[in-house]
């Protein structure tokens, strides 16, 4: 497992024996491995039928305390055509590795700057109001280039990725 998920095996060690947190793209590396939903891990809550209303106390949470980041799911579930998602990046924070993934991708920014790597390409630096649409098997990162200011954000990845 860890040589084809290019995770240490004892890095996975402390992460099962809680000694260590881990980031998002290793969490999905391991998801990938074991065929299993991101989805599946995380608590769900139950919804109305139709149309399907998903409260603010009912968003499932991802959190990645190493990376400074926190994703809230913005539908039920991740078995549908995409996954919108609310990203809050700390201070300075980004993301551990580039993410790349089947599909494409859509971000909005609500507060603050993000500034968007994409590989082969400079980085490119989004104020508040500002969107991105890319295909998501290029490489690609987020980082909140303010160290004073958090960064909210929108995604959209279609298809669904955790």
């Amino acid at each position: 497992m860890a040589e084809a998920t290019r995770i240490s095996p004892s890095f996975l060690s402390l992460v099962e024996k809680g000694k260590s947190d881990i980031t998002i793209g290793r969490l999905v590396r391991l998801v990938e491995f074991f065929g299993v939903p991101l989805a599946d891990l995380v608590p769900i809550h139950a919804t109305p039928s139709f149309p399907e209303v998903l409260r603010h106390d009912e968003r499932r949470l991802v959190h990645s305390p190493a990376e400074g980041i926190d994703i809230f799911l913005l539908t039920p579930d991740t078995r549908r055509a995409m996954m919108p998602m609310v990203l809050d990046v700390g201070p300075g924070a980004r993301l551990a590795e580039h993410g790349r993934h089947e599909g494409e991708e859509w971000v909005h920014v609500l507060e603050g700057k993000l500034s968007l790597e994409l590989e082969g390409a400079e980085a490119v630096v989004l104020d508040a109001g500002d969107s991105a649409y890319y295909s998501a098997t290029r490489p690609h990162l987020f980082r909140n280039p303010d160290p004073a200011r958090p960064l909210r954000l929108i995604c959209v990845d279609t298809p669904p990725n955790l």
